[in-house]
């Protein structure tokens, strides 16, 4: 995808990955972040991910009305109350209720996975839909804080963070082009465009 969300920088060489002139100063990538970072967005990024980085609101709202110009969806399944304001500063409309009524959803996660760019959430995020009822296009908000090194840290703070009601169903999202998800012959990922914005502790916390 070469369009705004396309144009975030190569994590090794620092250049923009298409090769636009123009994102010189893209926000895309933070510039200085923590190896955990910089391990999940290039793994995240690798898989056929789309990754975002937002430092302050406007970042986020501006970044979020690209996805909707860029994916042509101007309707998004929101089963979190507290991300609806980003969404409608975005100019975009919510949906509470019906995923069938969206071809594109938003959500928060509980841990960013660096070892593998897989991205945990759970029936806490969901209303309880199965991975399979999920819209194809899904925008996750993660904070920094939020990236963990493997599975079982994620799996940590799913415990530390839900300790009176732990979820029932975790699943793992990864981008379509990941080794596991193109090698499955079913697998709901492989027709899946996932969006990843990662937002300082600051911002999550003004979500919730």
């Amino acid at each position: 995808m070469a369009g705004f969300i396309g144009k975030f920088f190569s994590l090794l060489s620092g250049s923009p990955k298409h090769g636009d002139s123009d994102t010189a100063k893209s926000p895309y990538m933070p510039v200085e972040k923590s190896p955990l970072d910089f391990t999940f967005a290039e793994a995240f990024t690798q898989s056929g991910g789309y990754f975002v980085y937002c430092s302050n609101k406007q970042d986020v709202i501006d970044q979020l009305r690209n996805v909707g110009l860029e994916s042509g969806e101007q309707a998004l399944f929101v089963p979190e109350n507290a991300l609806h304001h980003w969404v409608q500063g975005a100019g975009l409309s919510v949906i509470k209720d019906n995923p069938l009524e969206a071809n594109a959803m938003l959500t928060t996660c509980h841990a960013a996975i660096a070892k593998t760019g897989g991205v945990m959430i759970s029936d806490a995020q969901t209303q309880g839909l199965k991975f399979a009822q999920l819209p194809a296009i899904h925008i996750v908000f993660g904070s920094v804080k939020q990236v963990v090194n493997g599975l079982t840290d994620g799996m940590v703070a799913i415990n530390r963070f839900h300790k009176e009601q732990r979820p029932l169903s975790i699943i793992t999202l990864k981008g379509k082009q990941d080794d596991s998800v193109a090698k499955a012959k079913i697998d709901p990922n492989k027709n899946r465009e996932l969006y990843f914005f990662l937002l300082e502790d600051h911002l999550m916390s003004a979500a919730k």
